[in-house]
């Protein structure tokens, strides 16, 4: 979870507000949009253009943005549901204090967050970011893992003693895998169609604290 507020009143000075004191909080506007919700793609015009009218020290329109998304897991199945919440407003406009003397009220807030949720043995994992889920889920799976060949696991058609198993999505060139933390006899890997994953033993190794 990312959040950012800012509300500050610029009392007005002899010769004004200093040009330096509207441009730095023109460059935290930007820059606090950017560490709540990422900088790729940039600011959206809204943004950019009430940090121009901050440098210039006029009213802007008020920015205002709410979105929630909610869904599954794709692919490979790190998690098996997200939730992202983003939430943005921000304004600057002319106001007066207490005294009833002029000032120029900037003020914004940034919400953003992400909640991942994985079920492995039975428990349900959470995380805050994709990074710790997948430390989460990698951990708790088995040090072994193989790829299902013949069609998606479950129980009763894949060997027992496994950790976990998921199916996989559409375009992933496996249908699914089985982990387990002691291997399978070779027959039954070979009659249920499961090859194992050779890097998996290093991939859980960046993850997993082995000793």
């Amino acid at each position: 979870m990312i959040e950012k507020s800012f509300d500050k009143a610029y009392p007005i000075k002899i010769n004004g507000i200093p040009q330096s004191t509207l441009t730095r909080a023109a460059n935290r506007l930007l820059a606090e949009y950017a560490a709540a919700f990422g900088g790729w793609g940039g600011a959206p015009d809204e943004i950019t253009a009430i940090a121009e009218q901050i440098k210039q020290g006029i009213d802007s329109e008020e920015y205002e943005y709410e979105s929630t998304y909610d869904g599954g897991g794709i692919g490979n199945k790190v998690y098996d549901n997200v939730k992202y919440t983003n939430e943005a407003r921000a304004r600057a406009f002319w106001d007066t204090d207490e005294y009833n003397d002029p000032v120029y009220r900037v003020t914004w807030y940034f919400f953003a967050s992400e909640t991942y949720t994985k079920n492995i043995a039975g428990k349900t994992l959470r995380a805050g970011s994709y990074h710790d889920i997948l430390k989460k889920v990698t951990t708790a799976k088995g040090k072994y893992r193989y790829f299902c060949t013949h069609r998606p696991p479950s129980r009763g058609i894949i060997p027992d003693g496994f950790v976990s198993y998921d199916t996989y999505g559409r375009d992933e060139r496996y249908i699914g895998e089985v982990t387990y933390n002691e291997q399978p006899p070779a027959e039954a890997l070979r009659n249920w169609g499961l090859v194992i994953d050779p890097d998996w033993e290093r991939i859980r190794a960046a993850y997993v604290d082995i000793e």
